[in-house]
């Protein structure tokens, strides 16, 4: 009788101790998981606030289209490029195509058109009226952020890391 109590409490320890394998593994799984979104997030930080869209403005008096970009962040971006392909309006007028680069962006607002390889920078008191309705006027930029780390963001607005494909905004 005294080994079946034995049995019993050893059965009852072991179940215990299992259990509390369990949580600490689980536990550590959680923070594992927190751990890497924060890394996430501090990655994005700079990244997450460059962005732009297709606009028209004036310029001595005639309009020009292109498009507008802001790096909103507090540090210039590196190796920057944006590209849009040839393209078509809805009305079968041509999109010229647009390739420009920079080795250098400081934070600011930004145009870019077909007539010019780089880009320009917009005084804060300029409007642009921004084109919505046709993605054929958006482009792709790709640039390298303060930290190293290579960033796209694409047609359909999403950022991601060159390279991986891991989606971040």
């Amino acid at each position: 009788m005294a080994t079946s109590v034995a049995l019993f409490f050893v059965a009852k320890a072991t179940r215990h101790s299992r259990q509390a394998v369990e949580e600490a593994q689980r536990m550590r799984r959680l923070e594992a998981e927190r751990d890497e979104r924060a890394i996430t997030t501090a990655a994005r930080r700079q990244a997450g606030r460059i962005t732009f869209w297709p606009v028209k403005k004036m310029f001595q008096g005639k309009e020009q289209w292109g498009i507008e970009l802001v790096n909103s962040s507090d540090a210039p971006i590196f190796r920057f490029t944006l590209e849009r392909a040839e393209g078509v309006t809805r009305k079968g007028r041509p999109i010229q195509p647009i390739r420009a680069t920079a080795k250098i962006l400081p934070p600011g607002r930004y145009f870019f058109s077909h007539q010019e390889r780089w880009p320009e920078f917009i005084d804060t008191n300029h409007v642009c009226e921004p084109l919505p309705g046709n993605i054929d006027y958006m482009g792709t930029v790709t640039f390298m952020d303060s930290d190293g780390l290579e960033w796209v963001r694409g047609l359909d607005g999403k950022l991601e890391r060159a390279g991986d494909g891991q989606v971040c905004a």
